[in-house]
């Protein structure tokens, strides 16, 4: 439950959390609201706008969208959207987030696809669902034994009503919209850090280009790439390093700097944990081997290498 709600929290303002009620289960969370946020937002979860009294207009991938009042509009991971500013307005809304994976598995055990999309359109509020979300807050609010296994058993509810009275809002994708979305994430995170590898760069930096939680976009980072941000961020110096040491003259120092490492003693431990060879001795091998040439088959030192061939030549020529 801690995790999911996690998840949710850099998606939103500390103003607007600060204004809601919030009620999470395992799979679902329940935010009770009248604020209006008119930042542009993305979540990283499937959530479902409800919307209780007369609302303003909903912005979405460049699209206007009227949400009437007692309607329901289906938003897509990832999906970024804002509330226009329309003047002081009676708004009221609950928005239900469900937890991907969940929501998914009920779409493939309704419909036998998993593949799940959800179109942008709004439909009207049942009354079933309606009593089934207050059911929700109020078992939220009483606390009483067994509630954990009654809110479970209501968000299983709430993700069959919705997915069958917004059957025809439905879509299935040949893929999967969260592996998308996830890997657009991924990528959006990689990018960033090549562009800023020389400045410092924290977890927490990365969620909030991303609208992930710190706990949701580690586990995610290196369930893609093998690596946490940070040790690939630590790659990456360390091979911008590397094409530094063998394309320059740059000192070592300079690299270091170059490279956005903390000190010199930090530069060299990395560098000679990850390549073996300490900066300066791979500078030096490389410079090294930048010298040797080929003659006849046989591999010369520059310097010796030449004098060597010279007393060869003239020797060949005098005999």
């Amino acid at each position: 439950m801690e995790d999911f709600l996690l998840a949710l929290k850099p998606t939103f303002p500390d103003v607007q959390m600060n204004k809601s009620q919030v009620y999470p289960c395992t799979n679902l969370a329940v935010i009770e609201t009248s604020y209006i946020m008119l930042e542009e937002c993305a979540c990283n979860q499937y959530h479902y706008i409800i919307s209780m009294k007369q609302s303003p207009l909903v912005r979405m991938e460049n699209k206007l969208h009227k949400l009437k009042e007692k309607s329901v509009f289906p938003c897509n991971p990832m999906q970024s959207h804002r509330i226009e500013d329309t003047g002081t307005i009676d708004f009221k809304a609950f928005i239900l987030y469900f937890e991907n994976t969940f929501l998914e598995t009920m779409a493939e055990e309704l419909f036998g696809n998993r593949n799940l999309v959800l179109k942008n359109n709004c439909f009207e509020l049942s009354p079933g669902l309606r009593e089934l979300i207050y059911t929700y807050i109020r078992e939220c609010r009483a606390k009483q034994p067994g509630c954990s296994m009654m809110l479970e058993s209501l968000s299983v509810q709430a993700a069959i009503l919705l997915l069958r009275e917004s059957y025809h809002n439905l879509s299935f994708s040949s893929y999967y919209p969260r592996e998308y979305h996830d890997n657009k994430c991924i990528k959006k995170v990689i990018e960033y850090i090549t562009d800023n590898f020389q400045s410092k760069i924290s977890l927490s930096d990365l969620a909030c280009e991303t609208h992930y939680s710190q706990y949701h976009l580690l586990r995610l980072f290196k369930q893609y790439t093998g690596k946490t941000p940070f040790e690939f961020l630590l790659d990456l110096k360390i091979e911008k390093a590397k094409g530094l040491l063998q394309s320059t003259n740059f000192s070592i120092e300079q690299i270091c700097d170059l490279c956005g490492f903390s000190g010199l003693s930090y530069f060299s431990q990395v560098f000679k944990k990850k390549t073996g060879l300490t900066p300066t001795q791979f500078k030096g091998q490389y410079n090294h081997a930048s010298k040797l040439f080929f003659f006849n088959g046989k591999k010369y030192d520059f310097c010796s290498g030449l004098l060597n061939i010279l007393i060869r030549l003239l020797f060949t020529y005098f005999k």
